[in-house]
């Protein structure tokens, strides 16, 4: 059962890597000659954003040096996670770790090539607009959701 749940984590890890590169690339190809911006839905656009720093562009005025502690950072993270992978034992830990690892692949990758991790998700409220982000992001964020909610869901029992 164990080496199952490691190659399921993997398989996600693997799949939100190829994922997250593959739509950056396509989303600078196609919103490159489309003026940066599509519009989707009243609430949804596709628009090119470049982020030097960590969340909410955190870190992002530090030089040209700050990309590579970042990635470095991300790949040590991943390290450890993929430590954690190999003594999994369940699929729901398998599936938040490889979603972390996924995601923070992606933007360390998307850093060392570029110096900047490339966002193109644009939810907004009228001309309030969140952070734009990519699917890196989205990949982390749901598997730190996943630790919280299993975490408060054991502290309740």
């Amino acid at each position: 059962m164990t080496q199952h749940v490691r190659w399921f984590g993997a398989s996600i890890a693997a799949a939100i890597l190829i994922a997250d590169l593959s739509s950056k690339a396509a989303m600078v190809s196609f919103l490159t000659g489309s003026g940066d911006r599509v519009e989707l839905l009243p609430f949804l656009d596709l628009r090119l954003g470049y982020n030097r720093g960590i969340s909410f562009g955190l870190l992002g005025s530090y030089g040209d040096w700050m990309p590579w502690v970042l990635a470095l950072v991300a790949f040590l993270v991943s390290a450890y996670l993929a430590t954690l992978l190999w003594r999994a034992t369940n699929k729901r830990d398998a599936i938040w770790i490889g979603l972390i690892i996924g995601g923070a692949l992606g933007n360390a990758i998307d850093r060392l090539i570029d110096g900047v991790v490339t966002d193109f998700i644009d939810l907004h409220v009228f001309e309030y607009h969140w952070p734009t982000f990519n699917f890196a992001d989205i990949a982390i964020v749901l598997g730190v959701a996943i630790v919280l909610l299993g975490s408060t869901r054991n502290s309740a029992k």
